[in-house]
Formats: C-alpha cells, sequence, structure tokens
C-alpha cells in the first residue's frame, strides 16, 4: 500500500490545530442514579442543643428504714460556714437572648449551621478577590507569549515546563528534538514529551509514539508506540489517527485488523491526511476490510488528487474511466459528498498534501 515513510518525516511535526473533529468512539452513559433507602432505626432520643443549660442529675431515691429503738443524742451544732459569693454573670446579647426565646431546640441547631455556611462562604469570596491559596492565576505558557530568540525560547518553556505547564513540556520536547536553541537531544525530548503525554496531549502522545517506534532516545518498543498512537487518535490526532490504521494494517505493535485499519483511514482522511484519502481509495479498490467499490475508491483518490497527489488524480482517472456510465453518475455524486465531508487542518492543504512534512513521522 502507499504510504512509505519519506526523510522529510524525520522532522518535527507542525504545531497541532487548536480544534479537531472528536471523531472517538461514544462514551456509554451513566447508570442510573438509585435514591439510597433509609433503615429503620426507630424513634431516636430528642437531641439537646448546645445552648440550654444541662439539667441537673436526678438524686437516687433510697429506703431509709428506721431503728427500732432510737437512743436519744444531744444535738451537736455546727457553725455554719458563710457561702461563696457567686460570680456575677453579664447577661447575653439581646438577638442570642431573643433567638433563644423564639426559637425551639431543634431550630437553633438550624441556625448555627446556616451562620457557619454563610462564614465558610464569605472566606471564599474573600480568597476569590484576593486571588489567594487555590484561586491565585496560573500562569499559561503559549506560543504567542514566548520570545522570538532561540535561547531565550528555550528558557521560556524550561520555566514552564518545571512549573508542570503541559504545553510547555510539549514545546520544550520539540525544541530538544529539533535542536532548535539548544543542542539536539533525542533523550530528553522523550522525557518531556512523556511529562506532556501524561496531562494529556495528544500531540505529545503521537510524537513519543514516533520515538518508540524509531528508537530516538528510547529503546525500540512497536507495542508501545502502537498503544500511544492509539491514544492521540481516540483523541482526535489526525496523523495518529493515520499512523494507528497502519499498525492495524500491518499488525505492527497490535492485532492485524483490516476492517479496523479501514476505520481510521477514513477518520484521517476526512481530517485532511492525504496519505490516508490514498490509503484509503486502495482499501476500497482491493476491498480490505470493506466490500468492495470502485466508485468509492475513484472518491477518495480525488480527493487526494484535488490536493495535488498527481499519482491519485491519475488513478482515480483510470477507476474511472473503467466504470460503467451508471457507476459514473454514481461515482461523481459520491465524489462531492466525500468533499464536502473533509475537514482540513488549520494549517492548510498544503500541509495536509504531505503528511511526511506534518510530522515527525508517517508511514
Amino acid at each position: 500500500m502507499p504510504g512509505a515513510r519519506g526523510e522529510a518525516r524525520d522532522q518535527m511535526a507542525a504545531p497541532e490545530p487548536a480544534a479537531y473533529v472528536d471523531s472517538g468512539q461514544p462514551v456509554a452513559d451513566l447508570p442510573p442514579l438509585i435514591e439510597p433507602t433509609l433503615e429503620p432505626f426507630g424513634p431516636r432520643p430528642p437531641r439537646r442543643s448546645f445552648l440550654a443549660p444541662p439539667a441537673p442529675p436526678a438524686a437516687p431515691t433510697q429506703e431509709v428504714t428506721p431503728p427500732e429503738a432510737p437512743t436519744p443524742v444531744e444535738p451537736v451544732v455546727a457553725r455554719a460556714e458563710p457561702a461563696p459569693a457567686a460570680a456575677p454573670s453579664s447577661p447575653p446579647p439581646r438577638w442570642l437572648a431573643a433567638a433563644r426565646a423564639t426559637l425551639p431546640h431543634g431550630s437553633r441547631l438550624w441556625l448555627v449551621g446556616v451562620a457557619g455556611i454563610a462564614v465558610a462562604l464569605a472566606l471564599v469570596v474573600g480568597a476569590e478577590v484576593l486571588r489567594i491559596g487555590p484561586f491565585s492565576p496560573v500562569r499559561q505558557y503559549t506560543a504567542s507569549a514566548a520570545p522570538s530568540d532561540p535561547a531565550l525560547r528555550v528558557a521560556y518553556y524550561q520555566e514552564g515546563a518545571r512549573a508542570g505547564d503541559a504545553n510547555a513540556e510539549l514545546q520544550l520536547a520539540i525544541l530538544y528534538a529539533k535542536g532548535e536553541g539548544v543542542a539536539q537531544d533525542y533523550a530528553t525530548a522523550a522525557t518531556w514529551f512523556q511529562a506532556a503525554a501524561n496531562q494529556g496531549a495528544s500531540r505529545a502522545q503521537y510524537d513519543l509514539g514516533v520515538l518508540y517506534e524509531r528508537g530516538r532516545g528510547v529503546q525500540v518498543d512497536l507495542t508501545q508506540a502502537a498503544s500511544l498512537y492509539l491514544k492521540a487518535a481516540q483523541a482526535g490526532h489526525p496523523l495518529a489517527e493515520y499512523n494507528v490504521a497502519v499498525c492495524y494494517t500491518k499488525g505492527q505493535g497490535i492485532r492485524k485488523d483490516l476492517p479496523e485499519a479501514a476505520l481510521w483511514y477514513r477518520r484521517a482522511a476526512v481530517q485532511g491526511v492525504v496519505q490516508a484519502m490514498i490509503n484509503l481509495g486502495m482499501v476500497y479498490e482491493k476491498g480490505e476490510g470493506v466490500a468492495a467499490s470502485p466508485v468509492d475508491a475513484y472518491a477518495w483518490y480525488l480527493a487526494a488528487g484535488r490536493r495535488n497527489n498527481e499519482a491519485a488524480s491519475r488513478r482515480a482517472a483510470d477507476v474511472y474511466a473503467a466504470l460503467p456510465q451508471l457507476d459514473q453518475i454514481r461515482a461523481e455524486a459520491l465524489a462531492s459528498d466525500v468533499a464536502a465531508s473533509i475537514h482540513d487542518p488549520e494549517h492548510g492543504e498544503s500541509a495536509a498534501a504531505n503528511p511526511e512534512s506534518s510530522g515527525t513521522a508517517g508511514h
């Protein structure tokens, strides 16, 4: 199948477009929420409010039996000690006295709870206004704010990478892989690609997969490469979709699955990857993983040919000439539908026409 990798793909990929069409599988709905069932614990004793003074414990009652023959005893008069004076207590605030008088014990707890919530909300709002703690603004290391000088650019992204910014980690990895502003170092590039990939950056997952496939800065690991391509493809990265399709076609690092390969070729093709359009045309022409359909083959060859791929344009003409007249009408209609379904990346058709020049690797 066409799609052999060229030397031009050894360069790192161009910056990933801001957004791609999400072509991943839908996520299954969560199960319905089940309300908890209350257990019959029986009646509970009434809760005492902490505002009410505790009741004095009841004195134990004890039956006294009078003696049979009481003996008269001279009474002893004890000298009474003066009782200590009670400390004067300050009266409670008027609002608290009014609350105690009007609210039952159970409602007082509710009042205290509301007051606590109000205090907590006040603290949160104050932290947001003052921008302190977890509400402090986080610096974003964007490409638009990066210095133009290569050395300063490296320092800028190093600062962001140390702070854990995923985009800074990705851009720093690209600079190390390209050797721009710093000595080329694939091992360091792989380290920062891994850091960004761990945060879900699909471009980093794709580029790290390329390093594992080619053994640059890491040991060759085709299984790991296919796994990274699949993660990035599921996030909608076009070249990763194309690479994972090739992995399924060859059984490279993953099971051989031609129907799955055709699925990923289509997803990459509708995002403007021209080589995916060509391979999808061949899939339909040969019936590999899909039902053979010269009409579909013509539509995808023509789409690639309209993006300046001369070989695909010639193949489209040959397939069209071999079609019966009725199928030619169908092929022209399908070609229009295919052209309308393709959403080229933001970097333009010229880059999409040759995936070898738009990424670190293609197949």
